[in-house]
C-alpha cells in the first residue's frame, strides 16, 4: 500500500529558513539605510560650516546647504528641521568625542590631563568652533555641553541642574575666549591655571585678581 511523501517537516523546515533569509535582508536594508543617513547628515554638516566660512549664518539657505552637501531637499528635510538643528548635530557628535577621551581620567585627582585632552580635542575643531561663535550661536554650544555633562537619572534635581548649568559656563567662556584669541595660551598653562580654578576655587581670587573689589 502507498504510502503519502512526508512532508510537514520539510515544508515548515524550508518555511523556517524563508523567514530567517528575509529577517537577515530586512536587517541589511535597515544597516544600509542607517548608514546611509549617516553619511547625508554628514554631507550636511560639513557643507553648513563650509558655507559659514563664506556667508553670514542667517542668509544662507536650505538650497545652499542641499547643494553644496549634494543631497536633495527632501533629504535634507528627512534628517533635519532648520539650519539650528545641523549645529546641534554637529556639536553633539564633538561633545561626545571629546567626552569619550575625558572618561579615562578621574577628574579628581588627573584634572590636568582631563583639561589637556580637552583643549586638544578643541585645538583639532577650532576652526568650526570659531565659526559657530562669530555666527551668534555660542548658546548652542553651551546647551550642548550642559546637557552633556547632565546626564545622570537625577539630572531634572535642583543641585545637579544648576551644577551643570555653572560648570558649562565657566568651561565655555574659558574655551570660546581661547578660541577667539587664536589658543595664545599654551595647552599646558592654560590646563595648570583651569586646574588650579577647579581644585582651589575662590582661593584663588587674590592670585588671579578675580574677587569683587570697589571701583
Amino acid at each position: 500500500m502507498a504510502h503519502a511523501p512526508q512532508t510537514g517537516a520539510s515544508d515548515r523546515q524550508s518555511a523556517d529558513d524563508g523567514d530567517g533569509i528575509k529577517a537577515r535582508r530586512l536587517a541589511t536594508l535597515h544597516r544600509n539605510n542607517e548608514e546611509s543617513n549617516a553619511f547625508v547628515r554628514e554631507c550636511i554638516e560639513a557643507a553648513l560650516i563650509q558655507l559659514m566660512e563664506t556667508k553670514p549664518f542667517e542668509s544662507i539657505t536650505v538650497t545652499d546647504i542641499a547643494k553644496r552637501a549634494g543631497v536633495s531637499r527632501n533629504a535634507y528635510y528627512r534628517n533635519y528641521t532648520s539650519k539650528e538643528a545641523i549645529l546641534d548635530g554637529f556639536l553633539s557628535a564633538i561633545f561626545e568625542r571629546i567626552n569619550q577621551s575625558l572618561l579615562q581620567y578621574d577628574p579628581m585627582t588627573q584634572t590636568r590631563e582631563a583639561w589637556l585632552a580637552m583643549l586638544v580635542g578643541v585645538r583639532s575643531i577650532a576652526p568650526q568652533y570659531r565659526l559657530i561663535l562669530e555666527a551668534g550661536q555660542g548658546a548652542r554650544i553651551r546647551e550642548g555641553m550642559r546637557a552633556s555633562m547632565n546626564r545622570s537619572s537625577e539630572r531634572s534635581q535642583i543641585g545637579p541642574r544648576y551644577a551643570a548649568c555653572y560648570w558649562a559656563g565657566a568651561l565655555c567662556e574659558v574655551i570660546d575666549q581661547w578660541v577667539l584669541n587664536d589658543m595664545d595660551a599654551p595647552d599646558e598653562t592654560l590646563a595648570d591655571i583651569m586646574t588650579d580654578l577647579m581644585l582651589h576655587g575662590v582661593a584663588t581670587a587674590e592670585r588671579y585678581h578675580t574677587g569683587c573689589q570697589a571701583a
